[in-house]
């Protein structure tokens, strides 16, 4: 699934856009639609934080994608008050964005957020469980990640303790088509859609940046889509460092999501078979589609 900027997008073709969906889904449902019933925001909250968090709740009710239209219709706001929020949401990672079909989806940075209450009260989540078995067994920084734009983000975080350790934070950011994460998040996308990407990051280059080599850049997108995994010696954006990014199945991630550790290239290096592999194993018997 591509992921695209809102902001790339003039206020003009957001409103067209919204409008041949609400036509559409109107159609869809034979002209009418049954809206959801919910609360007004009381009068004591700050609006921008009330509606951050409904336009969040909506999703979960909602469990499928949706347009700018569709959601301030659901909650009585404004669209463009609508639009900025979940632009914003976007940015941070709590949103995708398909550029195809004009709409959201919430990613699974939301449900992360939570995910140490719910461990608390019920057992471990099996996405936390998974970063922190991986961070536990490897001794190094493990994370997840997903694309957002021409980046890739890091949505939950478990810390290496050693001295020597690749600190990451959740929220972080790297670029798309150099780290480790950003090269196996590009397993599914097309190879005319990379070469577009590449053309973009050349052309947008400081003077002392490097160009990207698109022949260099899909032969390790290759390697991805053959392996499951891509493998970075010499981290380009953390110098000394080595990271492994694995795919995580796609049937069950609404967005695409990997699954990664970090740490001094001299610690990583000689165990990197071992990890892979235990990370492959890990995935394969940890992860069940109706869990996820």
């Amino acid at each position: 699934m591509e992921l695209a900027a809102v902001d790339k997008l003039t206020p003009d073709e957001i409103d067209r856009a919204q409008h041949h969906a609400v036509a559409a889904e109107a159609v869809a449902h034979g002209g009418t639609e049954t809206p959801i019933k919910w609360e007004p925001l009381p009068e004591d909250v700050v609006k921008s934080t009330g509606r951050t968090l409904q336009i969040l709740e909506f999703f979960d009710h909602h469990q499928g994608p949706a347009n700018i239209a569709q959601v301030a219709r659901a909650l009585d706001y404004p669209q463009s008050s609508t639009s900025e929020i979940m632009r914003s949401l976007n940015v941070l990672g709590y949103l995708s964005y398909d550029n195809r079909n004009r709409t959201f989806m919430s990613t699974s940075r939301v449900r992360l957020l939570g995910s140490w209450v719910m461990d608390e009260l019920h057992g471990e989540d099996k996405l936390s469980s998974l970063v922190r078995k991986v961070n536990a067994i490897s001794g190094q920084t493990a994370y997840l990640a997903i694309r957002n734009k021409l980046e890739a983000q890091y949505i939950q975080v478990a810390q290496a303790t050693t001295s020597l350790r690749l600190h990451l934070t959740p929220g972080q950011r790297r670029p798309l088509l150099q780290s480790a994460s950003g090269r196996a998040l590009l397993k599914d996308v097309s190879d005319a859609e990379i070469g577009k990407l590449v053309r973009r990051v050349n052309a947008e280059r400081g003077p002392d940046d490097n160009p990207i080599c698109f022949d260099e850049l899909l032969a390790d997108v290759n390697f991805v889509r053959e392996r499951k995994y891509f493998y970075q010696a010499r981290s380009q954006i953390s110098p000394g460092a080595a990271v492994i990014a694995m795919t995580l199945p796609e049937e069950m991630f609404r967005v695409p999501t990997v699954l990664g550790v970090g740490g001094a290239a001299e610690i990583i290096s000689p165990q990197k078979d071992s990890l892979i592999q235990f990370m492959s194993d890990l995935i394969r018997d940890h992860l069940h589609a109706r869990d996820v």
